[in-house]
Protein backbone atom coordinates (compact mmCIF):
# COMPACT_ATOMS: atom_id res chain seq x y z
CA UNK A 1 0.00 0.00 0.00
CA UNK A 2 1.21 3.52 -0.73
CA UNK A 3 1.84 6.04 2.00
CA UNK A 4 0.47 9.54 2.58
CA UNK A 5 1.55 12.66 4.44
CA UNK A 6 -0.23 13.19 7.74
CA UNK A 7 0.08 16.30 9.90
CA UNK A 8 -0.54 16.38 13.65
CA UNK A 9 -1.09 19.98 14.74
CA UNK A 10 -0.84 18.93 18.39
CA UNK A 11 2.85 18.15 17.88
CA UNK A 12 3.79 21.16 15.71
CA UNK A 13 5.92 23.78 17.47
CA UNK A 14 5.77 26.28 14.61
CA UNK A 15 9.52 26.07 13.91
CA UNK A 16 8.82 26.02 10.14
CA UNK A 17 11.81 23.75 9.42
CA UNK A 18 9.52 21.78 7.10
CA UNK A 19 8.91 24.88 4.96
CA UNK A 20 12.57 25.87 4.99
CA UNK A 21 13.97 22.49 3.97
CA UNK A 22 11.21 21.86 1.43
CA UNK A 23 12.15 25.10 -0.33
CA UNK A 24 15.82 24.12 -0.26
CA UNK A 25 15.19 20.66 -1.68
CA UNK A 26 12.85 21.89 -4.41
CA UNK A 27 14.39 25.24 -5.32
CA UNK A 28 17.86 25.35 -3.73
CA UNK A 29 16.87 28.34 -1.59
CA UNK A 30 16.33 28.54 2.14
CA UNK A 31 13.05 30.48 1.85
CA UNK A 32 10.14 29.11 3.86
CA UNK A 33 7.69 31.05 1.68
CA UNK A 34 8.75 28.83 -1.23
CA UNK A 35 8.07 25.60 0.63
CA UNK A 36 5.33 23.49 -0.91
CA UNK A 37 3.61 23.20 2.46
CA UNK A 38 2.72 25.91 4.95
CA UNK A 39 2.54 26.19 8.71
CA UNK A 40 -0.41 28.34 9.74
CA UNK A 41 -0.31 30.14 13.10
CA UNK A 42 -3.49 30.28 15.15
CA UNK A 43 -2.20 32.72 17.73
CA UNK A 44 -5.37 33.04 19.82
CA UNK A 45 -5.18 29.30 20.51
CA UNK A 46 -1.39 29.06 20.64
CA UNK A 47 -1.46 26.45 17.86
CA UNK A 48 0.43 25.84 14.66
CA UNK A 49 -1.07 23.78 11.87
CA UNK A 50 1.01 22.20 9.09
CA UNK A 51 -1.05 22.50 5.90
CA UNK A 52 -0.05 19.74 3.50
CA UNK A 53 -1.15 18.28 0.19
CA UNK A 54 -3.33 15.25 0.81
CA UNK A 55 -2.82 13.77 -2.66
CA UNK A 56 -6.56 13.20 -2.62
CA UNK A 57 -8.21 9.99 -3.76
CA UNK A 58 -10.27 12.03 -6.26
CA UNK A 59 -8.11 15.19 -6.66
CA UNK A 60 -9.91 18.43 -7.46
CA UNK A 61 -6.69 19.84 -8.91
CA UNK A 62 -6.35 16.96 -11.37
CA UNK A 63 -10.00 17.14 -12.38
CA UNK A 64 -9.79 20.93 -12.90
CA UNK A 65 -6.71 20.90 -15.14
CA UNK A 66 -7.73 21.58 -18.75
CA UNK A 67 -4.26 20.67 -20.08
CA UNK A 68 -4.03 17.19 -18.50
CA UNK A 69 -0.87 18.44 -16.79
CA UNK A 70 -1.60 16.71 -13.47
CA UNK A 71 -1.33 12.98 -12.98
CA UNK A 72 -0.88 10.42 -10.23
CA UNK A 73 2.55 8.83 -9.90
CA UNK A 74 2.09 5.06 -10.09
CA UNK A 75 4.96 4.37 -7.67
CA UNK A 76 4.38 6.95 -4.91
CA UNK A 77 0.69 7.73 -5.50
CA UNK A 78 1.61 11.44 -5.48
CA UNK A 79 -0.59 13.79 -7.48
CA UNK A 80 2.02 15.64 -9.56
CA UNK A 81 2.13 18.58 -11.94
CA UNK A 82 3.84 17.79 -15.25
CA UNK A 83 5.68 21.07 -15.94
CA UNK A 84 6.06 20.46 -19.67
CA UNK A 85 2.28 20.22 -20.08
CA UNK A 86 1.28 22.97 -17.64
CA UNK A 87 -0.06 26.15 -19.25
CA UNK A 88 -0.04 28.15 -16.00
CA UNK A 89 -3.81 28.72 -16.09
CA UNK A 90 -4.05 28.20 -12.28
CA UNK A 91 -7.27 26.20 -12.47
CA UNK A 92 -5.66 23.60 -10.19
CA UNK A 93 -4.77 26.23 -7.59
CA UNK A 94 -8.32 27.57 -7.64
CA UNK A 95 -9.74 24.05 -7.29
CA UNK A 96 -7.56 22.94 -4.34
CA UNK A 97 -9.56 23.33 -1.10
CA UNK A 98 -6.37 23.15 0.96
CA UNK A 99 -4.61 26.00 -0.84
CA UNK A 100 -1.37 24.05 -1.23
CA UNK A 101 -0.73 24.71 -4.91
CA UNK A 102 1.65 27.62 -5.37
CA UNK A 103 2.21 29.88 -8.35
CA UNK A 104 5.54 31.67 -8.84
CA UNK A 105 5.86 35.28 -9.97
CA UNK A 106 6.79 33.87 -13.39
CA UNK A 107 3.52 31.91 -13.52
CA UNK A 108 5.01 28.46 -12.87
CA UNK A 109 2.74 26.18 -10.84
CA UNK A 110 4.08 23.91 -8.08
CA UNK A 111 2.74 21.42 -5.56
CA UNK A 112 4.08 18.71 -3.31
CA UNK A 113 5.23 15.59 -5.15
CA UNK A 114 6.20 13.69 -1.98
CA UNK A 115 9.86 14.21 -2.92
CA UNK A 116 9.70 11.05 -4.99
CA UNK A 117 8.62 9.01 -1.96
CA UNK A 118 11.13 10.47 0.52
CA UNK A 119 9.48 13.66 1.85
CA UNK A 120 11.99 16.19 3.16
CA UNK A 121 9.44 17.73 5.55
CA UNK A 122 9.13 14.40 7.37
CA UNK A 123 12.90 13.95 7.66
CA UNK A 124 13.43 17.38 9.28
CA UNK A 125 10.45 17.45 11.64
CA UNK A 126 11.97 16.72 15.02
CA UNK A 127 8.57 16.91 16.75
CA UNK A 128 7.09 14.24 14.43
CA UNK A 129 4.27 16.61 13.46
CA UNK A 130 4.53 15.54 9.82
CA UNK A 131 4.68 11.84 9.00
CA UNK A 132 4.64 9.65 5.90
CA UNK A 133 2.46 6.68 6.82
CA UNK A 134 0.06 4.04 5.58
CA UNK A 135 -3.34 5.72 5.19
CA UNK A 136 -6.04 5.04 7.71
CA UNK A 137 -9.44 5.16 6.05
CA UNK A 138 -10.93 7.31 8.77
CA UNK A 139 -8.20 9.95 8.36
CA UNK A 140 -8.44 10.23 4.58
CA UNK A 141 -12.24 10.20 4.59
CA UNK A 142 -12.26 12.90 7.26
CA UNK A 143 -9.80 15.08 5.29
CA UNK A 144 -11.85 14.75 2.10
CA UNK A 145 -15.09 15.55 3.95
CA UNK A 146 -13.49 18.63 5.54
CA UNK A 147 -12.22 19.80 2.16
CA UNK A 148 -15.71 19.39 0.73
CA UNK A 149 -17.17 21.53 3.51
CA UNK A 150 -14.50 24.19 2.83
CA UNK A 151 -15.67 24.26 -0.80
CA UNK A 152 -19.32 24.53 0.24
CA UNK A 153 -20.22 20.97 -0.76
CA UNK A 154 -22.31 18.72 1.45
Amino acid sequence: MTRILVADHNKCSGCRDCELWCSFRKFGKMQPSQGLMTVVSILEKGKYVPVICHHCKDPWCLNACPADAIERDARTNAVKIIADKCTGCRACADACPFGVIKVSDAGDVFKCDLCGGDPECVKVCTRLAVNYVEPAGAYTDKAVAAAGRMRGEQ
